[in-house]
C-alpha cells in the first residue's frame, strides 16, 4: 500500500527503477515502513527534479514565458492602461503566466512516454490554463474578463509552441547527436539564459525599496558571478 502510495508522486519513466531501489535498499536494511518512507522523502523530490531537467527545455520555457506575458499586457494595454502604469500592476500581469508555466513543466515531468498522444499538447495546455482560473477563484489576481482574454490569447500561443517544438522526452533524436534546429536552440540557449538573468535582476531591483536597492543588486549580481564561476570550475 505504501509502495503504491510513494509511486503516486513518482514519474512514470522511472516509476519502477525508483521503487525497485527503494524496495531493495528496506530489505538490505531490514527496515520497515518508516525507513521506506524516509529514504522516499529524501530521493523523490531529487528525481523529480532531475527528470524536469530532462523534459523541459529552457529555451522553449522561455518562449512560451515570453507570450504568456505579451497576451495579459496586450490586453491590458487595451482594457486598462493604468494597470500596467504601476510596478505592481506589472507582476499581476506575470503571475497567471507563472502558474501557467509551472503546470507545464510538472505535466512534461510526469509524462507518461509509453503513452504517446497527439493530444498531449493539447490537454497540458488546457490544465495550464484550468490551474490560472482556479487559482483566480482562490485569490483574484486580474479583472475576469481580461484574464478570460489574455488566458485564451496565451492558450492559442502556446498550442503553437507546444506543436512546433515539443518535450525534449517525445522529440526524434538522430544516431550521432541532436537535430540541426536543436542545434540552433544550444546556440541560442546561453543568449536567451543571460537576458533573463538581467531581467530578473532588474526586476528585483525596482521592486525594492530605493535604500535597499544598492544591496540587493550587489548581492544578485554577486550571486550571479559566483554561480558563473563555480560552474566553469
Amino acid at each position: 500500500m505504501i509502495d503504491k502510495v510513494v509511486g503516486i508522486f513518482i514519474p512514470p519513466a522511472c516509476r519502477e527503477e525508483v521503487l525497485g531501489d527503494l524496495r531493495e535498499r528496506r530489505s538490505l536494511m531490514n527496515g520497515g515502513a518508516q525507513l521506506f518512507i524516509y529514504d522516499a522523502l529524501r530521493t523523490v523530490p531529487f528525481v523529480i527534479v532531475s527528470r524536469i531537467q530532462r523534459t523541459t527545455d529552457s529555451v522553449v520555457l522561455l518562449m512560451e514565458a515570453f507570450c504568456c506575458y505579451v497576451s495579459f499586457l496586450a490586453v491590458a494595454l487595451v482594457a486598462q492602461p493604468s494597470l500596467i502604469a504601476t510596478r505592481e500592476g506589472l507582476l499581476r500581469l506575470a503571475i497567471p503566466g507563472a502558474i501557467a508555466l509551472f503546470v507545464l513543466v510538472i505535466a512534461d515531468a510526469y509524462a507518461n512516454p509509453r503513452k504517446k498522444s497527439v493530444l498531449r499538447p493539447v490537454l497540458a495546455v488546457a490544465l495550464a490554463i484550468a490551474a490560472v482560473f482556479l487559482a483566480q477563484v482562490i485569490r483574484p489576481f486580474l479583472p475576469g474578463m481580461m484574464l478570460a482574454v489574455g488566458s485564451g490569447m496565451s492558450m492559442m500561443l502556446l498550442l503553437v509552441l507546444r506543436m512546433l517544438f515539443p518535450p525534449m522526452a517525445d522529440r526524434p533524436q538522430q544516431a550521432q547527436g541532436p537535430a540541426f534546429w536543436q542545434k540552433q536552440e544550444i546556440v541560442a540557449a546561453g543568449v536567451l539564459k543571460a537576458t533573463a538573468v538581467v531581467a530578473g535582476i532588474l526586476l528585483v531591483g525596482s521592486s525594492v525599496p530605493d535604500r535597499l536597492k544598492a544591496p540587493v543588486l550587489g548581492m544578485a549580481i554577486a550571486g550571479v558571478v559566483v554561480y558563473v564561476i563555480t560552474r566553469r570550475v
